[in-house]
C-alpha cells in the first residue's frame, strides 16, 4: 500500500513539473522584441523603461503620449514621466488614495493634469511637484482638457464645467484651495445625459457629446450654445478636430466631418458598425499622392483608411484583423490583432506585411502625434519602436512643434569656399585671385565700397 501510495505521489510530481518548467520559462522570456525580428521591416528599439509601481499588485492603468513626453499612472496613483524620445525618467510622483477612479493624464506646456476621484491635480511638468488641487462638483465622466484660459470637466450628471486658470492661481498663491474650489468655477453647462467625450477647445469654442445623441459646441467665454449637431444614437467616441475639421463618430453606424466653426457637415461615411473608438488622422504620402488619412475602426469591423477631405476610402476594403490603433509612420500603421499582437500594415492598401509578438502588452498607447509606437506591459514595462532611419520624430498634429534639426558642421566646405574663386565678383578681381580694391586717380577710398 504504501509502495502504491509512493508512486502514485511520484508520478504527481512527474506530471507537474513540466508544467512547473514550463511557467519558470515563461516568466523568464524577456518581452521585449527581438532587434533581428524588428530588422526585417526597417524597426529598432529606441528605448525600454520601467515605470515606478507601488510594491504588492499595482499596475499600469493609464499611458499617455505626446510629442515630449509619455506619462504612466498606476492603478494606486503613482505617476512616471518620461522623455518621449531619450526614455529618460523625468520624476515620479503620487497623487490621489489609491482606490478611487482615475483618467487618463493630459499635458499642456507646464501643466499635467489628471482627474482622480472627485479632485483635479496640477502636476508642474518639468518637475513633478503637485501644483494644486481643487474639488470637483461632480463626478467626472471624461478626462480634463484644457486652453490658455480654462480647464474644462465633463460629469456624469450630463454636465460640462469650465475652470478659470487665473482664479485658480490666484487661489492657491492665497492658499484658499481647495476649500474654496467653487469659487473657480468659470461656468457650468447641462445637457440631457452624461458627457461621453472630454471637451475640446478651439479657438474660442468648446465642443463636447452627450450620451442624448448630441453634439454641443459653445462660447469658451460666455457658454452661449454656438451649433448644436444630433445623430440617431449616442455618441460615445472622443472628439477629434483637426484642421478645421471635426471627426464624430457615432454609435448610427455613421461617421461625419464636420465644419469646425459652424457645424455643417462636409462628408459622412456609413461604416455599417457602431464605431466607439477614436479616429486617428495621420499626414503622409498614399499611392503617391500627400494626403492626410482618417482610421476608423468601427466596432468588429477592422481599421478603414479615408481621405480626410472627401470621406473616400483609401483601401478598397478595411483591414479585418485590426482590433485597435498603435501608430503610424511613413510607411506602416501599427494596430493590434485580436490577441493584442502588433501587426505591420503598409499604409497603401493596407496589407499585413508583418507582426511584432506583444500578447504581454496589454496597455492601450494610441500614439497619433508621433511616428514612435509604444508598447506597455501591466507591470511597468515601456519600450518604444521606430523606423530605423527615423533619428528625429515626425511630428503629425502639430507639426510646427518640432524643433530645428542641427546642422553639422563639414570643415572641409570652409576650405573649399575659402579656395573657391568663383566667390570673387566677376570684374572685381585680378587673374590671382585677390581682390581689387576701388580708388580714384590720387589714390583715396571712393566712399560707400571700403
Amino acid at each position: 500500500m504504501i509502495r502504491n501510495i509512493t508512486i502514485l505521489s511520484l508520478l504527481t510530481v512527474l506530471s507537474v513539473c513540466p508544467s512547473a518548467s514550463a511557467q519558470v520559462s515563461l516568466l523568464n522570456t524577456n518581452p521585449v522584441p527581438a532587434a533581428r525580428n524588428l530588422n526585417r521591416y526597417g524597426l529598432e528599439i529606441g528605448w525600454v523603461g520601467q515605470a515606478t509601481l507601488e510594491f504588492g499588485r499595482d499596475k499600469i492603468q493609464h499611458i499617455s503620449i505626446d510629442e515630449r513626453s509619455v506619462i504612466a499612472i498606476s492603478s494606486t496613483g503613482m505617476v512616471t514621466m518620461f522623455d518621449a524620445e531619450t526614455g529618460d525618467k523625468i520624476w515620479v510622483n503620487r497623487i490621489g488614495r489609491g482606490t478611487q477612479a482615475t483618467f487618463k493624464p493630459v499635458m499642456n506646456d507646464n501643466d499635467v493634469l489628471i482627474v482622480t476621484g472627485m479632485t483635479l491635480y496640477s502636476l508642474d511638468r518639468a518637475r513633478g511637484d503637485i501644483n494644486w488641487n481643487i474639488t470637483l462638483p461632480q463626478m467626472a465622466s471624461t478626462a480634463p482638457s484644457v486652453d490658455d484660459q480654462q480647464i474644462y470637466v465633463g460629469t456624469l450628471d450630463g454636465s460640462v464645467y469650465a475652470f478659470d486658470l487665473r482664479k485658480i492661481r490666484q487661489l492657491y498663491n492665497e492658499r484658499l484651495l481647495p476649500d474654496y474650489s467653487l469659487a473657480t468655477q468659470a461656468w457650468r453647462y447641462k445637457t440631457a445625459e452624461k458627457i461621453t467625450s472630454p471637451p475640446v477647445s478651439y479657438g474660442r469654442a468648446v465642443s463636447f457629446a452627450s450620451q442624448d445623441k448630441s453634439l454641443y459646441t459653445v462660447s469658451a467665454a460666455t457658454r452661449k450654445l454656438l451649433f448644436q449637431f444630433e445623430t440617431d444614437a449616442p455618441i460615445s467616441a472622443p472628439l477629434v478636430i483637426h484642421n478645421d475639421y471635426m471627426f464624430l463618430a457615432s454609435e448610427d453606424f455613421n461617421f461625419y466631418c464636420l465644419n469646425a466653426k459652424n457645424g455643417q457637415v462636409r462628408w459622412s461615411f456609413l461604416s455599417g458598425l457602431p464605431i466607439r473608438k477614436s479616429p486617428y488622422i495621420i499626414e503622409g504620402t498614399i499611392q503617391g499622392v500627400r494626403t492626410e488619412v482618417v482610421y476608423v475602426l468601427p466596432e468588429t469591423g477592422g481599421l478603414s483608411a479615408l481621405d480626410a477631405y472627401n470621406g473616400f476610402p483609401i483601401w478598397s476594403e478595411p483591414q479585418k484583423r485590426a482590433v485597435d490603433f498603435r501608430a503610424a509612420t511613413q510607411n506602416f500603421v501599427f494596430v493590434t490583432d485580436a490577441i493584442n499582437n502588433i501587426l505591420i500594415l503598409e499604409r497603401n492598401f493596407g496589407e499585413v506585411v508583418g507582426m511584432i509578438p506583444a500578447t504581454s502588452f496589454k496597455v492601450d498607447t494610441n500614439n497619433a502625434r508621433t511616428d514612435r509606437l509604444f508598447m506597455v506591459r501591466e507591470n511597468g514595462l515601456i519600450v518604444m519602436i521606430r523606423e530605423s532611419e527615423s533619428t528625429y520624430p515626425t511630428y503629425f498634429k502639430y507639426p510646427e512643434r518640432r524643433p530645428i534639426t542641427p546642422e553639422v558642421y563639414d570643415p572641409e566646405m570652409d576650405q573649399l569656399e575659402e579656395g573657391d574663386s568663383s566667390a570673387v565678383v566677376p570684374g572685381e578681381g585680378n587673374d590671382d585671385g585677390s581682390t581689387v580694391v576701388p580708388t580714384d586717380d590720387n589714390g583715396t577710398l571712393i566712399p560707400g565700397d571700403q
